[in-house]
């Protein structure tokens, strides 16, 4: 063997087609996402565990075509943290993760700065200490060492709060500072953090965008004493030491077509949104007879809404892809959920065709299924907690009025003028309607 053939062969990856590919797929918008999701697992820490309250905790992000920024004050991370495991790219098996996070795979941070801009500084305090990290990325990628410098914290930068964790993205890559100029991602990120971080902000999370409070979009469904969704909760032990606690519900809201759908919630973070897709069930077909069967979806069924929770102190035994903007098909907790859904979706749709079929025969304004519906309060899905089945009216205890059939008919326009005046009435709908009423008043009497 040769000197030159006894040195091992090199497979070591370069820095920037590191850089290049673990970004290439991560959208900004979704990059912003991440950096909250920091926020939230932070919030969560500082509060030992109670999800139940963010009061007091508050995210603050700006950008412009110059930078991006993005401060908290849900108790930062101490240099031990930092230096061991924050910055890794993956999850190191040694470090305790929080109970029931969002953050899970170790990469959420670092691709997010890097998809961003050429430049990053990340600084955070704790109640015993405080670091900063400061790297040019274009000289990173040059050296042959894995590892960032530490640099000289400044307290400016966090503007006041006593904890907390600041982060300055500089040097925008091209297509990033256009991007941060426009209004349309403004309005898009904002639309985003409503529905991706809603149930954080129902709690107390306080999350500003370039200055706007960001309001959460709520989850509600008709519920009352004739009128209820479907509720179900199991646990799936399958796949892991840590259990996954799963609830479905499932019911009705107004029918509006863009919001009809699935909504998938993993460790409080909202994964899908109006899903209505394969992967959720819609256009379903098993071959087994037993197993129900699904539409494809419909604006027929835009009063559909099923809602999936996951939860688990071990975030690797939610079902998520590593952005947080997929289901993990694979996983044996999605596809235990995926059985129930169906069945339980198969009801509701039921139901929904039966209205439908009802309003088609009594009319709008007449359908006593519909006067119900109508008249239940929504009820927000995160109160829904214990099983119960699907409720939906009993017709045979409900006052209906006689069912109704429409009448075509067309008639010349100077005809039909000449009754609007006669008759005292503005259209021709209410001629035909007024003209009928007559008629039946003389061959009744």
């Amino acid at each position: 063997m040769t000197a030159s053939t006894s040195k091992p062969i090199s497979a070591h990856p370069t820095k920037g087609f590191f850089v290049d590919m673990l970004i290439r797929d991560i959208p900004l918008q979704q990059a912003v996402l991440d950096l909250i999701d920091n926020c939230v697992d932070g919030a969560k820490r500082i509060r030992n565990g109670d999800g139940d309250d963010f009061s007091g905790l508050k995210v603050e992000i700006s950008f412009s075509k110059d930078e991006f920024c993005i401060l908290d004050n849900c108790g930062g991370f101490d240099q031990e943290t930092a230096r061991d495991y924050a910055f890794r790219f993956g999850r190191d098996k040694k470090f305790a993760s929080t109970k029931h996070s969002i953050g899970q795979f170790g990469v959420g941070m670092k691709r997010a700065l890097f998809k961003m801009g050429k430049k990053f500084i990340v600084q955070s305090k704790t109640a015993d200490d405080e670091w900063a990290v400061e790297v040019n990325v274009d000289d990173w990628e040059e050296t042959e060492e894995w590892t960032f410098p530490w640099s000289a914290p400044i307290s400016e930068r966090l503007n006041g709060h006593s904890v907390g964790t600041f982060i300055s993205v500089q040097n925008l890559r091209q297509g990033t500072a256009s991007t941060f100029g426009t209004s349309v991602f403004s309005n898009s990120v904002v639309s985003s953090i409503k529905s991706k971080h809603r149930e954080f902000i129902s709690k107390g999370l306080e999350i500003l965008v370039n200055g706007s409070r960001v309001d959460a979009s709520d989850l509600r469904l008709f519920s009352n004493e004739k009128f209820s969704p479907v509720v179900e909760t199991f646990s799936v032990t399958e796949g892991g030491d840590i259990p996954v606690s799963v609830r479905i519900v499932v019911g009705l809201d107004d029918p509006i077509p863009r919001k009809a759908g699935w909504y998938v919630v993993c460790n409080g973070r909202v994964i899908l949104d109006a899903d209505r897709r394969p992967q959720t069930g819609w256009g379903y077909v098993e071959e087994n007879a037993d197993t129900p069967n699904l539409p494809s979806f419909h604006n027929q069924y835009s009063r559909f809404r099923g809602i999936v929770y996951f939860d688990s102190d071990d975030a690797s035994r939610v079902p998520w892809n590593t952005m947080k903007t997929d289901v993990d098909e694979d996983s044996i907790v999605w596809q235990k959920a995926f059985e129930r859904m169906v069945v339980l979706a198969r009801h509701v749709l039921d139901f929904i065709n039966k209205l439908d079929r009802e309003i088609e025969e009594y009319g709008r304004d007449k359908s006593p299924l519909l006067k119900v519906i109508k008249s239940a309060a929504k009820v927000s899905t995160d109160r829904m907690t214990t099983s119960r089945p699907f409720k939906a009216p009993d017709k045979s205890s409900i006052e209906t009025a006689p069912p109704l059939t429409k009448i075509q008919y067309s008639r010349p326009v100077e005809d039909i003028e000449v009754l609007k005046e006669a008759l005292g009435v503005d259209s021709a709908k209410a001629v035909g309607e007024k003209t009928f009423d007559i008629a039946l008043e003389r061959h009744r009497g």
